[in-house]
């Protein structure tokens, strides 16, 4: 049985993909000002405002497993998810992304 934790974590790393796969092949279109484009960069910001409500909505689970709002998120990063986020990184160094 998955756990409800477990659970959201997939969830967020799928949204996660979807997100820099769309932005990577906006970024590499053969058209970069055609309405393929467009239509495509707008589902981009819809998809970026539903991660963020999901990272509100289940931010202490997030949070305490290592992971920070999107780098396209639009969340300012409050100082209770870093706390949490460094606090996993000390109790597990070796799951701290490389710079």
């Amino acid at each position: 049985m998955i756990s409800f934790e477990h659970r959201i974590l997939s969830e967020y790393r799928i949204k996660i993909a979807k997100i820099e796969t769309l932005a990577k092949s906006i970024m590499t279109h053969h058209n970069p000002k055609g309405e393929e484009v467009k239509g495509a960069s707008e589902f981009l910001d819809v998809l970026i405002t539903e991660t963020d409500k999901f990272y509100e909505n289940n931010s202490t689970i997030l949070s305490n497993n290592g992971k920070r709002p999107h780098a396209r998120s639009r969340l300012p990063e409050t100082k209770e998810w870093n706390d949490n986020v460094e606090r996993f990184y000390e109790n597990n160094p070796r799951r701290r992304p490389r710079k």
